[in-house]
């Protein structure tokens, strides 16, 4: 669905691509979760909130690998759940309120 979806970190060697890929797969479901039906804010707003919950599982393998959820890829995410959001025309949702819940 969204190939070049966090390219940037798959391109990044400092990101390993294993992680970034489970990455990616949070961010389609939560695409997934937003081409249903016509969604509020606060739905879409609750479905990136648990997308970035498990995001956060993910922090400690990320440095278990000498890497981690840094402010480039706080930047990286976000900008990919807005293209999501954004597809599905959703293009009034703020970027920031999509991951302010993250721990990175």
């Amino acid at each position: 669905m969204f190939t070049d979806l966090l390219l940037p970190m798959f391109d990044d060697e400092y990101y390993p691509d294993v992680l970034v890929a489970d990455v990616k797969q949070c961010i389609e479901k939560f695409a997934k979760k937003l081409s249903k039906d016509e969604l509020s804010s606060a739905e879409i707003y609750h479905f990136a909130h648990e997308a970035v919950i498990s995001i956060n599982a993910l922090k400690p393998q990320f440095e278990d690998l000498d890497s981690s959820l840094d402010d480039t890829a706080a930047d990286y995410i976000a900008e990919a759940m807005m293209m999501v959001a954004q597809s599905e025309g959703y293009m009034d949702v703020e970027m920031e309120e999509l991951i302010v819940n993250r721990e990175w």
